[in-house]
């Protein structure tokens, strides 16, 4: 009887891969070009059946079939069952998405749509904020909004700012003191 080679090396959390690799003690591993899961020990979890498979949070994943993204559970049960044509790894409690591939929103860790897909790229900062881009003047620029899309910095950034950035901005728009005292 002919074994598949599985060839393993270890996941960096902020790489999206289809190679084989470590996940959590579970092993993301390729046979005849699908992926599937493998226990630490070498039992099947999950057969491959999927076209590509990315981390998502602890004991989940996202998997693709048929040029769709779906959120899995370790259980191979679907979260939710909305399909994407876009995702990327959580980072805390949200996940950028896109289900028609060029306008994104964000998912909880239920797959529930928290912000819609109508910006562009984004990111989540931590807390309730947000980095989103829009098309202005042809030229894609970034703002942060809170989870109920509320304008926190208008859209000045060029380019996604990192949760230092819109800190110390924050922080240098605040009034002194001194000013809040005078009535």
């Amino acid at each position: 009887m002919k074994y598949p080679r599985l060839k393993i090396e270890r996941l960096d959390y902020q790489m999206q891969t289809t190679e084989i690799c470590l996940f959590e003690g579970v092993f993301v591993y390729s046979s005849k070009g699908l992926f599937g899961l493998l226990a630490d020990d070498f039992g099947t979890i999950i057969p491959p059946i999927y076209e590509e498979i990315i981390p998502a949070f602890d004991f989940h994943f996202w998997g693709r079939k048929n040029h769709k993204w779906k959120l899995y559970n370790f259980k191979n049960i679907e979260i939710n069952g909305i399909e994407f044509k876009h995702v990327t790894t959580f980072c805390n409690e949200y996940a950028c998405v896109s289900r028609n591939g060029s306008n994104f929103g964000f998912v909880n860790r239920k797959g529930e749509i928290k912000i819609t897909d109508h910006y562009l790229k984004g990111k989540h900062l931590g807390k309730s904020f947000f980095v989103v881009g829009k098309n202005i003047r042809e030229k894609v620029k970034y703002a942060v909004i809170d989870l109920q899309e509320h304008l926190i910095i208008p859209f000045i950034f060029d380019e996604i700012p990192t949760f230092t950035e819109v800190v110390l901005l924050l922080l240098k728009r605040r009034k002194p003191l001194r000013e809040w005292l005078q009535l």
